[in-house]
C-alpha cells in the first residue's frame, strides 16, 4: 500500500493562531462521495474565509486517502494548505441500518479493516461500528441521527450545517460539522476547541474529553 494514511495525513504541521481552534469535522469532496460537487483542492480558500483552523474529511463509505489520487497528491495538496495553516485529517462517514456514524481513527486503513465482513457494506450496526471504532481506538460520532440507537456514541453531532440542529439524549460531548457537499457549505457548523490540535489523536482525545463545543455560522 505503500505509505500509511498515518504517516501522511498532515497537510500542514504549523502552528494556527487563532483562538478557540475552530475544525469542520464533516465534510465531502468529489473524490469520494459522488453526491459531493467540489474538489478537495477548492477547501483551503473556502475553509479560511469560514474561520476555520482544520478540516477533517468524511466521505461517505470511502477511504479518501486511499484513492487512486495517490501519495503524490498529498504532497501538492500540503503544499497548498500549508501557507494557510489549515490542518487535513481524514474520518470517514460509515452507512449504517441505524442512520449515519462519524468515525475518526487514528488511521483510516485500519478502520476499513476493522469493519466486520469487509469494508464496503452498507448493513452495519451502529454496535458493530462502535465495536470496531474501540477497538482501534477511534472517535465515533452518531451523525444527524433521525433514530436514536441504544448503542451509545462516542459524541452527537449537534449541529449539522445542512440538517440544523439535534437532540443529544445520551449526554455525550456534542460537536459540530457543515456536512458540506458544496464549497460554500464548508464551515456552516463546526467545533471549537480551546486548546490546539496537531493530529488526530489529539482530536479523537479532546472530543472524547468533552472538551470542545459546537458551533454555527448563522449563530454568530
Amino acid at each position: 500500500m505503500g505509505k500509511s494514511v498515518k504517516d501522511r495525513r498532515h497537510i500542514s504541521t504549523s502552528a494556527v493562531a487563532s483562538s478557540p481552534f475552530r475544525f469542520d469535522l464533516h465534510v465531502h469532496t468529489s473524490i469520494g462521495s459522488p453526491c459531493a460537487f467540489y474538489d478537495p483542492l477548492d477547501i483551503p480558500r473556502y475553509a479560511q474565509a469560514a474561520g476555520l483552523t482544520g478540516v477533517v474529511i468524511t466521505e461517505h463509505n470511502f477511504g479518501w486517502a486511499e484513492n487512486a489520487l495517490g501519495p503524490a497528491a498529498y504532497d501538492n495538496l500540503g503544499g497548498g494548505f500549508s501557507e494557510r495553516g489549515l490542518l487535513m485529517l481524514v474520518g470517514m462517514e460509515v452507512s449504517t441500518t441505524e442512520g449515519d456514524v462519524l468515525v475518526y481513527p487514528p488511521d483510516i486503513a485500519g478502520l476499513i479493516g476493522a469493519l466486520p465482513g469487509g469494508f464496503g457494506r452498507l448493513d452495519f450496526t451502529v454496535d458493530e461500528v462502535m465495536a470496531a471504532a474501540d477497538r482501534l481506538g477511534a472517535l465515533a460520532v452518531l451523525a444527524h441521527p433521525h433514530t436514536y440507537p441504544k448503542t451509545m456514541p462516542h459524541a452527537i453531532e449537534r449541529f449539522n450545517g445542512a440538517r440544523g440542529a439535534f437532540y443529544n439524549p445520551y449526554g455525550v460531548p456534542e460537536v459540530g460539522g457543515s456536512d458540506a457537499h458544496f464549497p460554500w457549505g464548508v464551515g456552516a457548523a463546526y467545533t471549537e476547541f480551546e486548546q490546539e490540535i496537531a493530529n488526530i489523536e489529539d482530536l479523537i482525545c479532546l472530543v472524547k474529553e468533552g472538551k470542545c463545543r459546537p458551533g454555527r455560522r448563522r449563530d454568530e
